[in-house]
C-alpha cells in the first residue's frame, strides 16, 4: 500500500477551511488514543462544525500545543473543557471552547460501516468505559494482545516506534 504524507498543518488547514464552508469532512484516524471505540489506521471519522453546544461525551478535534488531537470531552466548566482519549488512561487535556475545531458525527468502521458515536447503546459503553478508568490500562493491554487485534496493531506500533526514534535523532 502506497502512502502519501502531508504536513499536518497543511492538511488540517484544508480541513478547517472545508468545515468553515459548512461541509462535512471525513479523515483517517491515526494512533491508539481512542481505542477501543476508534481504531487508528482502520477507522475514519466524519467531522462537522457542531450545530449544537458541545456536551460531555462528545468526540472533538482540537488543537493543543501545535498538534491536532481527537479525544472525548469528559467535563465542561464554562469555557474550559477537559478532554481525555478513551485509550489514554489518566492523561487529560484542558483547553478552551475556542480551541475546539469540530465534532465527530460518525465513525466509519474499516472505512465503510457507519457507526453513530452518540447512539444510546454506544453511550452506555462509553459510560461503562469511563467507570472502568482504574483498570482501563489492563483492559487495553488485553485488547491490544487479542490475536485478531495484533494483526493490525503490530505495524502501527512499529510505525510509532520509528517516528519516536526519528524525533530522538533530530533533537
Amino acid at each position: 500500500m502506497d502512502r502519501f504524507v502531508v504536513n499536518n498543518d497543511e492538511f488540517f488547514g484544508n480541513v478547517i477551511e472545508i468545515l468553515e464552508e459548512g461541509k462535512l469532512v471525513t479523515i483517517p484516524v491515526k494512533g491508539f488514543s481512542m481505542l477501543p471505540f476508534i481504531r487508528g489506521e482502520k477507522d475514519q471519522v466524519v467531522l462537522e462544525k457542531p450545530s449544537r453546544a458541545y456536551r460531555v461525551g462528545d468526540i472533538v478535534l482540537f488543537r493543543l500545543g501545535g498538534r491536532y488531537i481527537m479525544h472525548r470531552i469528559i467535563a465542561l466548566d464554562g469555557d474550559r473543557v477537559t478532554i481525555m482519549g478513551d485509550g489514554v488512561p489518566g492523561n487529560t487535556e484542558k483547553v478552551r471552547l475556542k480551541d475546539l475545531i469540530a465534532l465527530a458525527t460518525c465513525i466509519l468502521r474499516d472505512g465503510t460501516k457507519k457507526t453513530d458515536p452518540y447512539a444510546p447503546r454506544m453511550m452506555r459503553k462509553v459510560r461503562l468505559w469511563r467507570k472502568l478508568l482504574p483498570v482501563r490500562r489492563y483492559l487495553l493491554f488485553i485488547y491490544r494482545w487479542l490475536p485478531w487485534n495484533r494483526v493490525w496493531l503490530k505495524p502501527q506500533y512499529r510505525q510509532v516506534a520509528l517516528e519516536n526514534k526519528q524525533k530522538q535523532e533530530t533533537i
